[in-house]
């Protein structure tokens, strides 16, 4: 098999025969219409002579140029082949001109490929740890439920026992469907069916309509969750998902707050974005992992963190759902522990109530 730089070395050594014919050709058509002029037979072959070599000498250097050109694009593109994406321009190459331009994208490309494959081994990684998480999630309530739904046939249990299980399935039935729900909106959101349709709505609605989505949650922790007062305000906004996200930075903050604590709402409307905090006084967060809670499938490497059912994608879902409406989140730091998640939602077509 040829390689391939013998395949160039080969075509253009054709293209410098080929121009070369095709220039000497012209030469001698060209002589040919200087014979009438009556020049000296020495002095007309030393000129033609020289035409020639001149001609000679110029597609020779010409070809030199082209083939030292390819060889650089192609052990660009080869080192991109075998792995090797960061490439650093020699000092001669660092020239204007089309060979620099080339270069420059070659070294761009490969940064880009390298980034991308990157991306994809740690990709690849927490999708790994995200199966077994959700294998252990899903191992564990089902485990739970068919001991449950065992002992509720045994007829040695007393009915004040019975009840007990049953209430204790009914748990686990709710931890599946959490999970097997969060996993949907998910796989729907990655193949692109969930469809965000901005309308105008009412912000207070939505942000109680998230609150009654977990309230029972945070009754059983005796969690209290205070509204700060605002006037309300009416956006361009999907309520449906809006309401499910900040449901989701609800969900956080009572699984990892204590018991008896408060988690604080807030609205602050101002020039361009409408700012909407949930405060906790929960675990915190650690600095090193604020710009990655967001990402899909990540959880914290916490004891604290491991313990809790989740599978990471909860906030993923929260950043796509603010993301594709034009708003955004992140995560700041509570004043005396604890954590604020702010969102923020553009405020074009506001309208006071």
């Amino acid at each position: 098999m040829i390689k391939n730089h013998e395949k160039g070395y080969i075509w253009l050594e054709g293209e410098l025969k080929k121009n070369l014919g095709i220039s000497t050709a012209g030469i001698a058509v060209f002589f040919l219409f200087l014979l009438p002029a009556g020049l000296p037979p020495p002095y007309y072959a030393a000129l033609f002579a020289g035409a020639v070599l001149a001609n000679g000498i110029w597609c020779c250097l010409t070809y030199r140029r082209k083939y030292r050109d390819y060889l650089e694009i192609t052990d660009g593109l080869e080192a991109l082949e075998t792995g090797k994406y960061r490439q650093q321009a020699d000092a001669d190459t660092l020239k204007t001109g089309i060979r620099s331009q080339l270069r420059e994208q070659l070294e761009r490309v490969g940064y880009a490929v390298e980034v991308y494959k990157n991306q994809m081994e740690e990709e690849k990684e927490n999708t790994k740890s995200m199966i077994t998480d959700i294998s252990h999630q899903l191992k564990t309530p089902v485990s739970a439920l068919g001991l449950s739904l065992e002992l509720l046939g045994d007829d040695q249990v007393t009915e004040e026992e019975k009840q007990e299980f049953l209430e204790r399935a009914k748990r686990e039935v709710e931890k599946l469907n959490h999970l097997m729900g969060t996993l949907v909106n998910l796989s729907r959101l990655e193949a692109d069916m969930i469809r965000l349709e901005p309308a105008k709505a009412s912000l207070k609605a939505t942000l109680i309509r998230a609150v009654n989505g977990i309230y029972l949650k945070a009754e059983e922790k005796k969690i209290e969750i205070e509204m700060k007062e605002f006037s309300d305000i009416v956006l361009f906004f999907d309520p449906r998902w809006t309401a499910e996200a900040i449901s989701n930075v609800l969900d956080n903050a009572v699984k990892y707050s204590p018991g008896g604590s408060t988690i604080q709402i807030r609205v602050e409307p101002m020039v361009s974005y409408v700012f909407i905090e949930v405060e906790d006084e929960g675990i915190g967060i650690e600095k090193s992992e604020y710009q990655n809670i967001f990402k899909r499938f990540y959880r914290g490497k916490r004891p604290e963190v491991e313990v809790q059912e989740g599978a990471g994608v909860g906030l993923y879902l929260v950043r796509k759902i603010f993301e594709g409406q034009g708003g955004n989140v992140c995560a700041v730091p509570a004043h005396h522990k604890g954590t604020v998640i702010r969102m923020m939602l553009p405020n074009h077509a506001r309208l006071a109530v």
